[in-house]
């Protein structure tokens, strides 16, 4: 595709931006994806995919890849915060999601920009 050719433009293809530019492709917009690095890279964080975000991703259908890529699961919290205080238990479940995951961004983003592409927007890196 061309300049103006595109009906939406996304800057910035981390978690927001790759996730919006797969539900626009997905609706049939012509999406060009952009950002300042090539992926997958690795990016200072401390990510979780809380138990909504499962949720989506399963809804989305990449839950999978999170599986397939070795990422593990945790079904249970534990917090200590002292003082005899400490909370244990499970998640409660959410649109048939009941576990958090915690990937690396370069599992994550992968999955979300390839999600992107697959679904027809253009991310040229």
């Amino acid at each position: 595709m061309g300049a103006g050719r595109y009906d939406v433009i996304v800057v910035g293809a981390r978690v927001a931006g790759a996730t919006t530019a797969m539900l626009l492709a997905r609706q049939g917009l012509r999406v060009l994806a952009v950002d300042r690095v090539s992926f997958p890279s690795d990016t200072i964080s401390s990510h979780q995919l809380q138990v909504p975000g499962v949720a989506l991703m399963q809804r989305w259908g990449l839950a999978h890849h999170l599986v397939a890529a070795g990422t593990p699961p945790s079904r249970r919290v534990r917090l200590d915060v002292g003082d005899g205080l400490v909370m244990d238990g499970q998640y409660a479940p959410y649109m048939g999601a009941d576990v958090i995951y915690s990937p690396r961004r370069t599992v994550l983003d992968t999955i979300l920009v390839d999600a992107a592409r697959k679904s027809g927007a253009e991310a040229p890196w």
